[in-house]
């Protein structure tokens, strides 16, 4: 099922052949757990597709093939809106404006499909200034930084930026 389409990309529901090239990259299909087994994708692929009321993935397709994959899931029990986190699958394919336009087209859909979708937001460690710069041109601003609130070290989180686009 197409979500969205731009110039460059396309998004789209994640379909179960798509489950091998997600594979590679954690927590990409879901926050709760890195989903690199492919027989815990299959079975997740066939509970939910990787689309319900407060959560869901999608594949980033540009030249025809899978460059990329992002999700959605509740930003907490008491926000009216969603995290959003992507990531494109090879170094090649970056600074092609694919995160970029997927990003806009993603947050487009959501406000479009969801009215009870007020905020989205973004959680970008304060290392990682691409990334910043990214959501910045697509219309996020930055609050603030979120002390120890980084996905990667458990041991020592580190400190993250916290963007926003409002309805």
């Amino acid at each position: 099922m197409i979500l969205a389409e731009g110039e460059r990309v396309r998004l789209r529901r994640i379909e179960r052949g798509d489950l091998e090239g997600a594979s590679g990259f954690q927590y990409t299909l879901s926050i709760l757990e890195p989903l690199t087994q492919i027989a815990r994708l299959t079975d997740l692929f066939d509970q939910t597709g990787f689309w319900t009321g407060d959560a869901g993935a999608a594949v980033i397709e540009a030249d025809g093939r899978m460059v990329g994959t992002m999700q959605f899931y509740r930003a907490g029990a008491c926000i009216h809106g969603y995290e959003i986190g992507y990531i494109l699958h090879s170094e090649a394919d970056r600074g092609k404006g694919y995160a970029s336009e997927a990003l806009r087209l993603f947050g487009d859909h959501l406000f479009a499909e969801r009215p009870g979708c007020h905020r989205l937001q973004l959680i970008i460690e304060t290392w990682n200034a691409p990334s910043a710069r990214l959501a910045e041109a697509c219309g996020y601003e930055r609050e603030g930084v979120l002390r120890k609130g980084g996905y990667s070290d458990a041991a020592d989180p580190p400190d993250v930026w916290v963007y926003s686009r409002v309805r």
